[in-house]
Order: C-alpha cells, then structure tokens, then sequence
C-alpha cells in the first residue's frame, strides 16, 4: 500500500511531437473532458467549466506487493477510467517516465523493461490512443538504476558498466563507450558528450565527475572548464563528497545533488569570448569557483553560491523545468530554491515563502510541461502552486498569485512512501495509496490561478506503489500566452 517517491527526476529535452493542430485540439478536448469530472466528488465549485488546456494524460502505476499488469487512470477515456493494461509486471516496480512523456521505463528489480504509453499520436490531425505495450522484446538483465536522460533512457548495470537506450523504442545506442566502474547512470550532453561518475581512487565513497567523449576520452586538456570569480580558465574535473543521490537536466544545464547536500553544476551551452583559452566562439562545457574572501568562502568546483552567507546546503530533492531559461529547483523540507543557468554562470532564488504559514515539510517538487508553474506537496496533505519566471537580473523569482489547498484531511497519511505529486501540461495529480485517494490540480488558462479540481477515491490506488503520467508533451513555449 505504498506510493514510493521516485528515485530520478524528469529532464528537460528537445521536444520530439509536432504542435496540436486546431482539429486535433478539438478532439483532445472531447476526450479529455473526463479530467474534470467522473467517478468523484469535487472539492471545486465550478466542476463544469471547460478546460482549454486540457491534453488527456495516463496515470500509470505498478501495485506493491504482488505482481500484475501495471494500473492505469486514462483520462483519454469517458468511462471505466481506472483499468487495467496487458502489460505484466512484478511487485514494487519501479517506473520512470521520458523526457516526451510517452514512454517509461520499467524496473522489476533488476529487469528493465522500456513500455509505451499508447500516446504516440495525441498530436496531429487524427489525434488517438492506443494500448499501453510493451517496446523492447527481451527485458535488460541485471540493472541497478535507470534515468532519463535527453531523448534516452540512461541505464546502471549492477557491474558498473552503463548503456544509454532510445527512449522512443528502446533500442541500445551502439558506439558509446562509457567506463566500466559507474556508479551512477551517465548522463548525455549537449554537443554530443556524456558526463560519468565514477568512485574516487582515493576515497571510494565519493564520486568524481568526469565529461567524456562517446568513444570514452576526454581530451587533452580536459572537457570541464572552470571559471575562477576573476578572470582566467582553466581545466578540472568535479567530485562529490558522500557519492551522488540525484541528477536534473534542462537542455544545457545539469544540476547534481551529492550525498553531503550539496550541490555541483554543469553548463553545456556556452560559447567562448574572446581570451578564453579554447579560443572564441567556442561551445564549452564551463563550471564556477569563487575564490576564498572575507565575503565569500571557497567553494568546491561547481557549488552553487546564495551570495556572500556560502552555499546552498542541505537539500534533498532536484526537479527540472520547461523553463526556457534553463530553471531548476533545488528543494529540501524546509527549502525551495531555483537555479538557472545564465551565460557561463548559475543565478538562483529563494522561493519558500510560496508555502505560506503552517504549511508543513516539503516532501514532493514538480513543474508542468507546457506552463511554468511549480507546485509543492507537504506532509500535511498541502499543496502550494505557484508560476515563477526569471527576471531582468536573472534570478528566478515567483510570479503571480500562489494558490494554496488542502487535499483531504490533513490527519491522513502524507509522506514520500504512500504520496506522490505528479505533473501534465497544465495540471497537477496527486495520488495518496493510503486513502486510495486521486486529486486533479489545474488551471482555465495561463491568467487563472491554479485550483483542486476534483478529488476522486477509488480502491483501485490502494496498492499503487510507483506512478507516472504519461502525456504527449508540446514544443517547448518561449513565453506565457501558450498560444498552441
């Protein structure tokens, strides 16, 4: 009966589907309708208005305990939402979703699956549906872990050698050649390079983080540049005390969590100026140190600064954005920041106070696909949803009015093994195995705040154990009118 949070975050990516015709929209829309009503009882007052967002999504979830098929709330459907797929799965598997929202990963402990979610083509003039199936023919043994990764699913073998698979069909990029000593899945780049973490030869508990080329080198003079506060460049690899817990991508900047709480980080997009050592006009790789001062202490390669107080310390969650400005959130129980990457150095902000009064630990961070809105889950059974952007100064900042609720009552069970906030284009759902509960968070449009649409319980999300919701993502928006 629990909910288990998931041991990845989802990656910003480029979009692979075409954008919604006004026919096809047309016909999302007659599908999609069910988002907002069904099988529940709505906790909003104005239960039947239409959504003009509104995508269809699948909520898809393997069961604890016991093995099956894996569950699935369709929203692409008007009746019998919660129903079964074909697709067989162990108990406790793990599910991790792709960066288009249409395929997952399927983790039954150590076989890996890649499974479609019969979105394929949600987009296009003749907008359907199709089964939830199986893509690989044979299952991947001995896996330790699977991420997301750019167009890729990136995979950890329990031997410490990696492979990096299509996520549209699964197949296994050949030509990589990644070392055989991971410790965490390789991630992939912009430019066509890969970062890899392996166990430092000195003190194995902690990872060095090394950028590799696909045939496994790294060059001369290295492929991490560092950008010291004053002037200069030089080469260096990075290394995280306590090993790695988590990763987060956008399309040229990668975040990393190191067991010790704090943070590394990577640029991908830079092009060189004039003076750099690579030369000019050259799309670099590039990190930051900031020298020891009286204001400012010395920070290991790549930390992230909050300005003349250190660092940001103490976090326990990354979440990646659609962001066109490269955001990512960087969160813990009592904390909310966003980082984004601007030119060849992060800017950050301090978003916690979208919580409000009593609000409660933090316990899940996620952001829609197609609006950047953020919400946050407590242990209180509170939710807080705010749109952030980033301002003149490049620093992420809230925008617009945080809309807060209460998701059933607050003595029921909330924490990261039975509780799990997930996000679609322009909604939220929460789904709680304890009370077998499904809620639907979502907005009239990119002007109207965010608000608990419907809550449904169903019986079915009593053994809900590790849950995804597919939805066939949009092309990136490159400002708030989400004109489609």
């Amino acid at each position: 009966m629990n909910l288990r949070a998931q041991p990845q975050v989802r990656f910003r990516h480029r979009h692979l589907l075409k954008p919604v015709t006004t026919t096809a929209l047309t016909t999302l829309l007659a599908l999609t309708l069910s988002a907002c009503g069904g099988d529940s009882s709505s906790d909003s007052s104005d239960n039947d208005h239409n959504h003009d967002h509104a995508e269809g999504g699948r909520l898809i979830y393997s069961l604890s305990g016991s093995a099956d098929t894996l569950k699935m709330f369709d929203q692409t459907v008007t009746s019998e939402q919660f129903t079964s797929t074909t697709v067989a799965t162990g108990a406790d598997a793990q599910l991790v979703l792709s960066n288009d929202g249409v395929t997952l990963a399927m983790l039954n402990g150590s076989d890996l699956s890649i499974v479609s979610s019969g979105l394929e083509h949600m987009h296009g003039e003749d907008a359907h549906a199709h089964a939830v199936a199986t893509l690989t023919a044979a299952h991947i043994a001995d896996v330790a872990q699977v991420v997301a990764t750019t167009d890729h699913f990136s995979v950890l073998k329990n031997d410490g050698s990696g492979l990096l698979l299509e996520a549209a069909d699964g197949e296994v990029v050949s030509g990589l050649n990644l070392p055989n000593n991971l410790v965490y899945p390789a991630l992939a780049l912009q430019g066509g390079q890969f970062m890899t973490f392996t166990a430092n030869a000195v003190t194995p508990a902690n990872t060095d983080i090394t950028v590799v080329n696909a045939d496994g080198t790294t060059g001369t003079d290295g492929l991490i540049w560092v950008r010291p506060h004053d002037g200069g460049y030089f080469a260096e690899s990075m290394t995280c005390a306590d090993g790695v817990e988590q990763t987060a991508q956008t399309e040229n900047f990668t975040l990393i969590l190191c067991g010790d709480g704090t943070l590394r980080w990577l640029i991908s997009g830079y092009v060189t100026i004039d003076g750099h050592p690579q030369g000019a006009g050259e799309t670099l790789h590039v990190t930051q140190r900031y020298p020891a001062t009286e204001t400012r202490r010395e920070g290991a390669v790549g930390e992230v600064t909050t300005g003349s107080t250190g660092f940001i310390e103490n976090i326990t969650g990354l979440t990646k954005t659609n962001h066109e400005h490269s955001v990512i959130a960087a969160w813990s129980a009592d904390q909310l920041w966003l980082v984004n990457a601007h030119n060849d150095h992060p800017h950050r902000g301090d978003l916690v106070s979208v919580t409000g009064e009593n609000f409660g630990d933090i316990i899940a961070v996620t952001t829609t696909t197609e609006d950047d809105a953020i919400a946050l889950l407590s242990n209180s059974g509170k939710l807080a949803v705010s749109r952030f952007d980033v301002d003149e100064s490049s620093n992420p900042v809230a925008s617009g009015e945080t809309a807060r609720e209460q998701l059933g009552a607050a003595a029921a069970i909330w924490n990261t093994a039975n509780a799990q906030l997930l996000a679609g284009a322009f909604e939220f759902l929460v789904v709680n195995s304890a009370t077998g509960t499904l809620y639907e968070v979502d907005t009239h449009s990119a002007e109207d705040d965010y608000h608990l649409h419907s809550t449904t319980a169903n019986s079915n999300l009593n053994n809900a154990f590790s849950a995804v919701f597919a939805h066939a993502a949009e092309e990136e928006h490159a400002d708030d009118d989400h004109d489609h």
